[in-house]
């Protein structure tokens, strides 16, 4: 991930402005919430898909409704065709080295969901952002030992990154529709 960037801190403050930065004008914004509420460092997409469709977001992948590496190509070519010129956020959990556990990483391109369990699916998204919960060195069994408390955290960080980017992105709209 040579162009991916690392929040400093994992301040929702910094998360908003790299999103911020990323996300092009007047496009419609869809997040794609990849992970599974079964295990527990696999659960940070779906808890952040959840708390931002209480939000109001676009989401697709939820608590109750997950988006796993079975149906993350099928969900990715629903949001294709439901909304062709949507720019898509996809959110995930990831694996890392031992100082990035912890760390909200923001991908400037799509991710590569279920790459920690050894799966080679194509990338997803237009955007990625991912909470590192395990060191890479621990292998994929190590996921269902992660706490989820840092599963919890990280994906509450990634939807507050997320909602205030979307407020700044609406206001920036709103601004430049004014002004026309």
């Amino acid at each position: 991930m040579t162009d991916a960037i690392r929040i400093s801190g994992n301040k929702c403050e910094n998360i908003a402005a790299e999103v911020s930065r990323l996300l092009p004008e007047n496009a419609e914004i869809v997040v794609l919430a990849i992970g599974s509420d079964r295990v527990t460092g696999d659960c940070t997409g779906p808890i952040a898909g959840h708390i931002l469709a209480e939000r109001g977001v676009r989401v697709y992948g939820s608590l109750t409704s997950p988006v796993t590496a079975m149906n993350v190509m099928q969900s990715y070519e629903e949001i294709k065709r439901r909304h062709p010129r949507a720019f898509v956020i996809a959110v995930d959990s990831a694996v890392g080295t031992d100082s990035e556990v912890g760390a909200v990483i923001v991908i400037p391109r799509g991710l590569r969901p279920a790459a920690a369990v050894g799966k080679t699916l194509p990338p997803v998204g237009d955007m990625g952002i991912v909470g590192v919960v395990s060191p890479q060195r621990l292998g994929a069994d190590a996921l269902g030992k992660v706490r989820l408390a840092l599963a919890w955290s990280l994906a509450g960080k990634i939807a507050d990154g997320i909602s205030f980017a979307l407020m700044r992105h609406e206001k920036r709209v709103e601004k430049q529709s004014i002004l026309r």
